[in-house]
């Protein structure tokens, strides 16, 4: 693969000339334009990058297809910032309790919303509204996919898909940041409405933060995440409450998360030297494309189970008692069953193809990419337990 640091390097000036509408430094000797498109979509940051390459691919045979990849970005853009209105408005017009999520919030900090690309809406419905709620997306149109997971999908032509959660954080993820959610309801109404609600600046930041450090737990993220960053801290840094915010992110037990992602966001956008762990934990995000990879998982399980790197594999055959607790809640009770429901791990992962790609990613990684991987999770010492 091409030197990181020149990856990084060349993307920056992509973005920045993106928000500056400049037109950027040529590609150096060491990039192509293939090189960009690949790191852009893997990321989910087309326009925000092509935007500025466009004006210097023009002889290059992906031109056509970044200038129609523009194109789509923004017309998706529109159709979302319209579907996002007219969903909120038909459901305050119904008085159904809910609040815009995610990405579609994001894209409105930005300095044009296209600039943040979204492959779907989220929102949340309060009170056990879920079956009125699909009742108004159907009458507006939208093909109801049914329940999956912790949310309804529903989509309208080949742009348009909405996800309908009934809680913010799921369960199976991490108990602690479930119940933070759950147990403690910290949106407000927004002004002039009856049933919109919203977060204050420091609450939308700390499950920003909590829903891209449950996708890097889980599988690794992208490096998108690192601009949503930069743009926020950039808006409401200064007017945002440090102390509520350090507090509310040791909660939820993601405070080291934050700050070093919130590091690795201002060291690349702003261009600052980057040591030796940044330059692997931006690897790793650019190589994890934006919803990582499910093979992932074995880095995050793997560190909540060592405090070093000795004995890693031992740790993955036979994990200790607290991580088995997870899984086999009759350990609380019964922990000598520990060595029965070692066997029962082993045999039930033979058939399971998330613990499949995790024995064949430990199994195929060299001493020195282990202890990279385990290095990462670490320092960002994510307390996700289930």
């Amino acid at each position: 693969m091409t030197d990181m640091r020149v990856i990084r390097e060349y993307t920056r000036e992509l973005i920045m000339s993106t928000f500056e509408n400049r037109k950027p430094q040529l590609l150096p000797d060491l990039l192509s334009i293939s090189d960009i498109v690949d790191v852009a979509c893997k990321g989910q940051m087309q326009y925000l990058m092509f935007n500025s390459l466009l004006k210097i691919a023009e002889d290059s045979t992906e031109f056509d297809y970044i200038k129609k990849s523009l194109y789509k970005s923004t017309m998706k853009t529109f159709f979302q910032t319209v579907a996002v209105k007219d969903i909120s408005n038909a459901f305050e017009k119904e008085g159904i309790r809910h609040q815009i999520l995610k990405g579609a919030i994001t894209k409105t900090i930005y300095p044009s919303p296209e600039m943040r690309d979204m492959s779907d809406i989220d929102l949340v419905v309060y009170d056990d509204n879920l079956d009125r709620a699909a009742r108004v997306m159907e009458g507006m149109g939208f093909t109801n996919h049914g329940l999956i997971k912790h949310h309804m999908i529903f989509t309208k032509g080949t742009d348009l898909v909405v996800e309908v959660h009934w809680t913010l954080f799921d369960s199976n993820a991490g108990k602690k940041q479930h119940i933070y959610f759950k147990d403690n309801f910290r949106a407000i109404l927004k002004e002039g409405k009856e049933y919109t609600y919203e977060f204050s600046i420091e609450d939308f930041y700390v499950y920003m933060i909590a829903h891209m450090a449950k996708h890097f737990f889980e599988t690794g993220c992208g490096i998108r995440n690192l601009v949503d960053i930069y743009i926020y801290i950039n808006k409401y840094g200064m007017v945002m409450n440090q102390g509520y915010l350090e507090k509310e992110l040791a909660l939820c037990g993601i405070l080291d998360f934050e700050k070093n992602m919130r590091q690795l966001a201002f060291i690349w956008l702003d261009g600052k030297n980057c040591d030796e762990f940044f330059e692997n934990l931006f690897e790793y995000m650019v190589e994890s494309g934006i919803y990582g990879k499910s093979e992932n998982g074995i880095w995050s399980q793997l560190a909540k189970e060592t405090m070093d790197n000795n004995n890693v594999k031992l740790h993955f055959y036979f994990p200790s008692l607290n991580f088995m607790k997870e899984k086999y809640p009759c350990l609380d009770k019964m922990p000598y069953l520990l060595p029965a429901t070692w066997i029962i791990r082993g045999v039930s992962g033979v058939f399971n193809k998330q613990a499949i790609e995790h024995k064949e990613r430990l199994e195929t990684a060299d001493k020195k990419h282990i202890e990279k991987m385990l290095d990462i999770y670490h320092k960002l010492n994510l307390e996700f337990r289930r």
